[in-house]
């Protein structure tokens, strides 16, 4: 026994031995960095990890991550450099001495623009009546409170009770939203789709400069106190939260892939440029314009919405020439259709207006001014005046089904009083407009339609999978070898979703459906969970007009005249940025605004 007990324990210390020895050998070490790399890989982490960012932790997006945070450290370290040689220059001195003279409401500036009559008719509709009383006293001097709200005004804060003067408008936010809405109302002779892009650079540098300066505060503002400046501190660390939709991310790889083996060449090039130009405009729509800004837009819309209105009108004065390729002239006889300023098609005028119009209604259920309010009401009835005019019968089916969703999300109690309201209002519609809307299905236009998906069905059993490439070259191309002997002609299938599925896929339309599915899912849900009345209009507003959106799509491609296709990703970043008041975040723009957490 006492034999056997030595053995062992000579047995046991030798295992003690080999199991020290071996845990210090270069084997040893050898096989724990390949387990280390092995439970650290995308491969085998899925096993080995019960809760993991699959998006955010893949290799992809660690690739990207990399790529443009070496890009923002190598950006911020330049603009440090710059901002230590340009502290006490002269460059810096004036920036100051301007950007003091535009916040002080005493100045010349002030005096001349803001309390002029324009500059008070601006303030009273655009703005806040209150405030501007409070900021201006009874004997024309300024009080403290009403500096504190001008600076407000100025700055790029996001407070709720900031009012909108004219001063405000000497605001990059604002310059912003007022290109936006002013594209509506530029004459398609004045109009180059490369301002889509050129604006969207622009605008997404002046953002990302914007990230920097925040992000640096420190660094480029003088004059500032300690405790004021612990406070920008404690807010300058905080991340910027920027969503951007995985659905959308993957709907983009395939309409860029399909634009490099498809068969458009550079005009498929020159498509997808304009396209991801309008994407990087609903990227910037979500992030800067909050909710406190949505007033001012919406008013400005309506601004934008009632001066495009006064040009179609303008065209009906003049005299529109009946065309046959926009009308069945035996269905509809000696009919001329008004339109703006988009590309002379009275659809693409409808398309927009149709889209905008429930933001409009909601800035004016929500203005708190009884006059302000019937100027808005107003302007609505101008626009449905014109919209009328369109003729457009999908643009008429489209705002009927969006206005039915806002009334039903806005005001459900009201539902039997519109519904008794349009059976009587019947009798007085103009007889034009009944006529045309009964021809819907039956004159040759609904006729050519249907030959031109039995075209596109035809050819999506060959291409469904890749797709043929974006832009009308590619589609005029392919098109023409399977379509109808009657529609030989056609330039895009007049159908959303078969233009997506024909030019760049299936990926590319399911993952469209999944990003459509996500903001209505989205909008939705906020709208149940929000308590604050405006906010609940604002997205049903947006809720509405993107049922008119897949309402258009049904016998049109909306995307085909690029500014129409910009009104859409502007309603989805209007949406986007309401529905989310804690976005998720990507890993990749995490790094960007805010680097100093790495």
């Amino acid at each position: 026994m006492g034999t056997q007990s030595v053995v062992i324990q000579k047995i046991h210390a030798f295992l003690l031995w080999a199991n020290v020895f071996f845990e210090h050998s270069l084997i040893f070490r050898g096989l724990s960095a390949i387990g280390n790399a092995a439970r650290g890989s995308a491969i085998l982490s899925g096993f080995l990890h019960t809760e993991r960012d699959y998006w955010g932790g893949s290799l992809i997006m660690r690739g990207v991550s990399l790529v443009f945070g070496g890009i923002y450290r190598g950006a911020a370290w330049i603009f440090a450099v710059l901002s230590r040689a340009n502290e006490n220059s002269v460059n810096r001195k004036i920036f100051l001495a301007c950007k003091n003279a535009l916040a002080d409401p005493n100045n010349l500036l002030n005096k001349t623009v803001a309390e002029c009559v324009p500059g008070r008719v601006m303030d009273w509709f655009f703005g806040d009546e209150k405030a501007r009383q409070a900021r201006i006293g009874h004997r024309g001097h300024v009080s403290a409170s009403a500096r504190s709200l001008e600076a407000g005004c100025n700055s790029m804060s996001e407070k709720s009770d900031a009012p909108v003067t004219v001063l405000s408008f000497i605001n990059l936010k604002t310059v912003y939203m007022l290109f936006l809405v002013g594209s509506l109302t530029i004459p398609s002779h004045m109009w180059n789709n490369w301002l889509l892009f050129i604006s969207a650079a622009f605008f997404a540098g002046a953002y990302f400069v914007k990230l920097l300066l925040d992000e640096n505060g420190s660094r480029f503002r003088e004059n500032v106190d300690a405790s004021d400046m612990r406070l920008r501190g404690k807010a300058a660390s905080t991340p910027t939260k920027i969503y951007i939709s995985p659905a959308l991310i993957l709907f983009v790889f395939f309409c860029a892939f399909s634009m490099l083996h498809g068969y458009g060449g550079m005009d498929s090039v020159r498509v997808f440029v304009i396209f991801f130009a309008c994407i990087v405009h609903s990227v910037l729509v979500s992030q800067i314009i909050k909710k406190s800004d949505m007033r001012l837009f919406f008013s400005l819309a309506a601004v934008a919405l009632v001066i495009a209105a006064a040009i179609g009108f303008y065209h009906v004065a003049m005299g529109i020439e009946v065309r046959t390729d926009l009308t069945d002239l035996q269905a509809s006889p000696g009919l001329s259709r008004l339109y703006a300023t988009l590309g002379g098609n009275p659809n693409n005028d409808a398309q927009a207006w149709a889209m905008l119009l429930p933001f409009v209604i909601a800035a004016m259920i929500c203005v708190k001014n009884d006059t302000r309010r019937l100027v808005l009401l107003m302007i609505i009835f101008t626009v449905l005046g014109a919209f009328a005019m369109t003729y457009s019968r999908g643009g008429y089916v489209a705002l009927g089904a969006g206005l039915a969703v806002f009334i039903l999300l806005a005001a459900p109690r009201l539902i039997p009083i519109v519904f008794l309201a349009g059976i009587l209002a019947l009798p007085i519609i103009p007889p034009g407009i009944i006529e045309r809307l009964f021809t819907l299905g039956q004159d040759s236009s609904s006729q050519y339609r249907f030959m031109i998906w039995g075209g596109v069905m035809r050819m999506l059993e060959d291409f469904w999978v890749q797709g043929i490439g974006m832009g009308p070259a590619a589609f005029i191309r392919i098109y023409r070898s399977y379509a109808h002997p009657l529609a030989e002609r056609a330039m895009h299938s007049h159908n959303m979703f078969l233009d997506i599925i024909t030019h760049s896929g299936i990926g590319a339309l399911v993952a469209f459906l999944a990003y459509l599915y996500g903001l209505f899912k989205r909008g939705i849900a906020a709208h149940a969970s929000e308590v604050e009345p405006e906010n609940k209009v604002c997205l049903a507003a947006g809720i509405a007009a993107l049922t008119v959106f897949v309402a258009l799509g049904v016998g049109e491609y909306v995307w085909f005249y690029p500014r129409v296709m910009l009104v859409f990703w502007i309603m989805t970043g209007l949406l986007t940025g309401l529905s989310l008041k804690t976005p998720p975040k990507l890993r990749i723009l995490e790094k960007i605004s805010a680097p100093s957490a790495q």
